[in-house]
């Protein structure tokens, strides 16, 4: 067992009523955590003699299956030297060449290991036909953010020995030990479904929407074997992950369920967790898991229909006890509450129906007018420190939110902040919330430093379609540095002979992929090397000078359009 410095919380169940004899599940506390990580145990298991799962090197599961004269992998680890070392594990038990690698979704503890795994041109990489475009919307316009947060949710500042587990797999890999990512995109594409075989083995593919919009899943019928990539794994789902993630449809995840729930499999094996074999067991767990989901669904529903602002459905959510009393649905990953604010936003978005949130005063006008109500910052500071002391964490938190809007530098409040972050994520069975709110405790003290964000590898960059590199250039743009800037460059590529225009207006970016006359600079290079100026791994003065970039025009105009994209 990894060593985790916690405060162990214990929960009693004290006697109910007589004339009650319902079942009452008490919360997780962090020895369950403990506990939960008897799950990821470092190994391979054989779940059949042509199936395989590697469990615990990675935050996801890495599947073999074998075939004739050749094997089939699902899932590929989160980096190159993951996928290696698991590659070398599978070569063990089948020598035979990879003749194909199936993502069941765009994740990059799924992807981005594929380069261990795929040898050449001749290994076939199958995804569903939108899986290429999520994975260039993580590397390109949200990166720094989504980096950001899944940093703090999956512990990335700790000691790789300090995490407990990730709820879903022992750690996140990604950006640790300078592990290096790749990218792969894939080779065979397919809409709803697609039937195919390899290697002499018969595979259907299925795109099943889930805990993301271009998950499938895998059915091989000689076996009965599913693997559903993650949307069944051994925790309550994140049908919202607090690293922040496009709207995922409850209802569309429980249809997909139902698909794999009535080709009744007999074995199961999960992109996450260990593999479960019978029919009548794999029935139960994904009936029961497709019931919670459709159970916050409809409830989260019902609630909105009876006008209840997002906060308050949160509140009222709770599982019925047969479901939060489940193995598969403890809240080690997701959680009710969370989902049904995701729930709310899907159906209504941002506005919560109270018209005093239309137009609320600033955060910072809020902080001051509160601490002036209430007598001054004394007596919020005084409230807040006695609320630390009574072990009211959660109130000692929300508190320092005022003092901090109105004095961010005050050394004190921070202080009881940190211990309020530090306690409640101690307090914490659920990974996510626990790392995210160690994390943002550690992010408070003075000898803090920001984990470098994760760069991209030459071989992302020289792979990232150059449509995406402007995508990144537009979201990018900083308004004060642009904002009386008139510009029109044009840009042509000397490889992909594709042209660009280039419209810097008044702090907006345009971008068209065809030349607009009238441009004062004109840029011949070729995209690799346009890509590395732009994602700052090569210089642009030095670029200009060497004629790695042929400038033709008025330069100063070129220098000013990238000014415009720093701070």
């Amino acid at each position: 067992m990894k060593y985790v410095s916690f405060i162990l919380i214990s929960f009693f169940l004290f006697g109910c009523d007589s004339t009650q004899d319902t079942k009452i599940i008490p919360p997780l506390a962090p020895s369950d955590l403990i506990e939960h990580s008897q799950e990821f145990e470092k190994q391979v298991i054989s779940v059949s003699e042509k199936i395989h799962v590697a469990i615990g090197y990675s935050l996801a599961n890495s599947i073999m299956v074998e075939a004739e004269e050749g094997k089939i992998i699902i899932d590929t680890t989160g980096t190159i030297e993951t996928g290696r070392e698991v590659r070398s594990l599978f070569d063990r038990l089948n020598p035979y060449p990879i003749k194909a690698v199936i993502y069941t979704h765009n994740h990059g503890d799924h992807v981005f290991g594929a380069r261990a795994f795929v040898d050449n041109s001749e290994t076939e990489v199958i995804a569903h036909e939108t899986t290429e475009e999520y994975i260039n919307r993580i590397l390109g316009i949200l990166r720094p953010i989504i980096n950001k947060r899944s940093s703090r949710m999956f512990g990335s500042f700790f000691p790789e020995e300090a995490i407990e587990n990730n709820g879903i797999g022992p750690f996140l890999e990604i950006g640790r030990e300078g592990r290096q990512t790749s990218l792969v995109y894939p080779t065979k594409k397919f809409d709803e479904s697609l039937e195919l075989s390899i290697s002499g083995l018969d595979i259907h593919l299925f795109h099943a929407p889930g805990e993301t919009n271009d998950q499938i899943f895998v059915w091989i019928p000689k076996y009965k074997a599913l693997f559903p990539g993650d949307n069944f794994y051994r925790a309550f789902p994140n049908l919202y992950t607090i690293r922040g993630t496009p709207y995922r449809d409850l209802a569309g995840w429980v249809k997909s369920i139902d698909m794999m729930r009535y080709l009744e499999p007999d074995l199961l094996i999960p992109s996450h967790s260990k593999p479960i074999k019978g029919a009548k067991e794999i029935r139960k767990h994904l009936t029961d898991y497709r019931d919670a989901i459709q159970f916050v669904h409809d409830q989260t529903v019902r609630l909105i229909n009876k006008g209840m602002t997002p906060d308050q459905i949160a509140n009222q959510i709770q599982l019925p006890e047969h479901l939060k009393s489940s193995p598969f649905l403890k809240e080690f990953y997701g959680t009710p509450q969370w989902s049904s604010k995701n729930v709310f936003t899907g159906y209504l978005g941002w506005f919560d129906g109270n018209p005093s949130t239309l137009n609320p005063v600033s955060e910072v006008e809020e902080a001051e007018r509160i601490i002036k109500l209430s007598g001054g910052r004394s007596k919020i500071f005084s409230e807040a420190k006695k609320s630390l002391d009574e072990k009211d964490y959660q109130w000692a938190l929300q508190l320092t939110d005022y003092l901090l809007l109105d004095d961010p530098s005050d050394v004190e409040t921070k202080k009881i902040r940190t211990s309020a972050l530090n306690f409640l994520g101690e307090m914490s069975a659920n990974p996510n919330a626990r790392y995210y709110y160690l994390s943002s405790a550690a992010e408070l003290l003075p000898t803090f430093k920001e984990p470098p964000l994760l760069t991209p590898t030459k071989e992302t960059i020289e792979n990232l379609p150059i449509e995406i590199v402007f995508e990144i250039l537009k979201v990018n743009l900083i308004p004060e540095q642009a904002r009386d800037k008139n510009l029109h460059l044009s840009i042509k590529f000397t490889d992909s002979l594709k042209s660009f225009s280039l419209i810097l207006r008044n702090g907006v970016l345009e971008v068209q992929p065809f030349e607009i006359g009238g441009s004062s600079v004109q840029i011949e290079t070729d995209e690799v090397s346009w890509k590395e100026v732009v994602t700052g791994n090569r210089s642009l003065p030095v670029s200009m000078a060497t004629g790695l970039l042929s400038v033709t025009g008025d330069r100063v105009s070129l220098i000013n359009f990238f000014n415009s994209f720093r701070e």
